[in-house]
């Protein structure tokens, strides 16, 4: 049976060679606070100090002990030598682990173009300890995850995504669960810019994903390839092929607003129980299909005005933003307030990715800059029941 006492002491020398990995070039020694077990008992106790102890023999630490009637008190626990400290851990240190990582790298890469660098920086990633774009420095996963990035650039232009996924890797779910690394080497061997995002990096390449169905209540149709026309004024709403969406045209009277819901039960909500307006379910951060729609329907009805409504945190602003930037006109936000917030909102740390946002004079100004504060509180839609915007507002 593990006794806690000795478990509490492993993990503070794991977090002292943590830190010895991550400050390889420092030239100052390295310490922690050496704390206690959470297990108050005699055993507990007796079996920590045994193991910082037998840490110390091994010439891994130095223990720092009190002075006076504390002399007898593990004050703090001093690195002395880090490879013996992995040795007496039974663990192997982090610039070990990259190498051997790197190593699985560039055996994947097979020599590929502009890959160098990015093998380079995932490297001093790893030898920190850290991860490279949520890719932790094993060398089966690397060469894996390696090997699909360079397989990519083989496959043909025009193949769906999920078949590239299992051409490349085995598996059809592959690339969407190692996409953020996969992506970090392609744009190093198709020398993209830094900020290119995913799905950008997948229309480079050709690879084809089929899109989720819009989910809208308006009074739009569509037509498809041989004319057949597809309605948006369904009850309680419509679901249209999103390669239909660029041939939106407005089918009867103009609505009173247009609303865009972040959420799936909001949107369900607010379909089957306020009566008017056009309705659309932007699938949580919208894709481009409902971008397209939102700008469509701005368009169309000029004089209505465009609502958002989502989730009151960072996610639910930024996608508010891109609903903005999709209509091209103002949009104001629904349900989405501090004093909503301060009433139903769970306290949360500061949310610095809206802090671009603050500096604008309107709602969303005014909530980015609640949000990026000390003490905002944030809450999920769905905790709200439906309105109507144009009544809420009065």
């Amino acid at each position: 049976m593990t006794i806690s006492g000795s478990e509490s002491a492993r993990k503070l020398l794991v977090r002292l060679l943590e830190s010895a990995d991550r400050n390889a070039t420092t030239v100052r020694t390295l310490s922690v606070a050496a704390g206690s077990p959470k297990d108050p008992s005699p055993a507990s106790q007796r079996a920590w100090r045994e193991r910082l102890e037998g840490a110390e023999r091994a010439g891994a630490v130095a223990l720092v002990r009190g002075s006076g009637n504390r002399r007898e008190v593990i004050e703090r626990v001093r690195l002395a030598d880090a490879d013996l400290l992995a040795r007496e851990l039974g663990t192997t240190r982090a610039g070990a682990r990259a190498a051997a990582a790197i190593a699985a790298a560039r055996a994947a890469a097979a020599g590929r173009d502009g890959l160098d660098q990015v093998i380079e920086d995932a490297g001093a990633k790893w030898a920190k300890g850290a991860e490279w774009y949520r890719l932790p420095p094993e060398p089966e996963l690397v060469r894996n995850v390696f090997a699909a990035a360079a397989g990519l650039l083989d496959v043909a232009f025009g193949t769906h995504f999920r078949t590239a996924s299992v051409q490349t890797s085995g598996s059809s779910k592959f690339l969407e669960r190692h996409a953020a690394a996969v992506c970090a080497i392609l744009r190093g061997a198709l020398a993209l810019p830094d900020d290119s995002r995913q799905d950008e990096i997948w229309e480079t390449l050709g690879l084809v994903r089929f899109g989720h169905p819009v989910c809208l209540r308006a009074p739009v149709s569509f037509a498809d390839p041989v004319g057949i026309r597809v309605y948006g004024s369904a009850v309680p709403w419509s679901a249209v092929n999103p390669d239909l969406v660029a041939g939106c045209k407005a089918d009867g009277d103009d609505p009173d607003f247009i609303m865009t819901v972040e959420n799936w039960t909001s949107f369900n909500g607010q379909c089957r129980e306020i009566g008017r307006g056009a309705v659309i379910y932007t699938h949580g951060f919208p894709p481009p299909p409902v971008r397209l729609l939102v700008g469509r329907m701005a368009a169309l009805w000029p004089h209505a005005p465009i609502f958002h409504w989502g989730d009151v945190d960072a996610g639910g602003l930024l996608i508010a933003d891109s609903i903005r930037k999709a209509a091209g006109r103002p949009v104001r936000l629904h349900l989405m307030t501090v004093s909503l917030a301060e009433r139903h909102g769970a306290e949360s740390r500061p949310l610095r990715r809206v802090s671009g946002i603050a500096a604008r004079d309107d709602d969303f100004g005014e909530l980015a800059r609640y949000l990026s504060g000390n003490s905002c509180r944030t809450f999920e839609q769905e905790m709200l029941r439906p309105e109507d915007p144009l009544e809420a507002a009065q």
